[in-house]
């Protein structure tokens, strides 16, 4: 969300020349999910009989090769988006699939002051989709507290069933099905871009938590 998607286009990509069909139930079944689980139903959709660590390894070489037609870049309004959060006094976790060390220090790194002291990242891997984790385990407080922005649908399930908000951020086209799946879920908040999520936004949200009302009919 803070940077420009890789996930689901490699993952597309990468059934598509394995001769597996990457459709709207492929993309269900696959998105959000720890990347064992991921590369397991992404062999049995290209039918590669193959181990799953074999499976990761060329996921992550074809990652590779799209990173070298597609670098990755920080998102449009992330400082002002982030500068914003902190002078609300909230707590700011940036969450991803990678370490620390991957994904944060490397293109984030330079904004790590405007992130939470403590945690200011954590892989959620290990805990997909990672909403009950980050709450209870990261920060420490009430599902209603928590505020989750996200680019998968998965999230918006998971933020729902236990009461947490969501913010939508499905920013590019290859999100198409995710905004969908976020609707589905009664997500009331979809947005383009970060400088829709201003603090009236967030207000809202929180009044809505408050009484109960965050949720649409999914």
């Amino acid at each position: 969300m803070l940077l420009d998607d890789t996930y689901l286009a490699v993952i597309e990509r990468f059934v598509v020349r394995h001769g597996g069909r990457y459709d709207e139930q492929a993309e269900r079944d696959i998105v959000g999910l720890r990347d064992t689980v991921v590369a397991d139903r992404v062999a049995r959709l290209c039918g590669l009989d193959q181990p799953v660590g074999a499976t990761l390894s060329a996921l992550w070489a074809e990652r590779q090769r799209y990173l070298q037609e597609h670098p990755i870049r920080v998102a449009d309004h992330a400082v002002a988006f982030l500068t914003g959060l902190r002078t609300l006094g909230v707590r700011v976790v940036c969450y991803g699939g990678r370490t620390r060390e991957h994904t944060f220090d490397r293109y984030l790194g330079h904004l790590a002051g405007l992130f939470d002291a403590e945690h200011p990242y954590v892989s959620v891997n290990e805990h997909r989709p990672g909403v009950a984790w980050i709450v209870r385990e990261v920060v420490g407080c009430g599902f209603d507290e928590a505020v989750f922005i996200d680019d998968v649908g998965r999230v918006a399930w998971a933020a729902r069933r236990l009461g947490s908000g969501f913010i939508g951020l499905p920013g590019s086209a290859v999100h198409r099905r995710q905004r969908r799946f976020m609707m589905e879920a009664g997500a009331r908040h979809i947005v383009d871009s970060l400088d829709q999520i201003t603090p009236a936004l967030l207000a809202q949200v929180d009044e809505e938590l408050v009484g109960s009302c965050h949720w649409g009919t999914p």
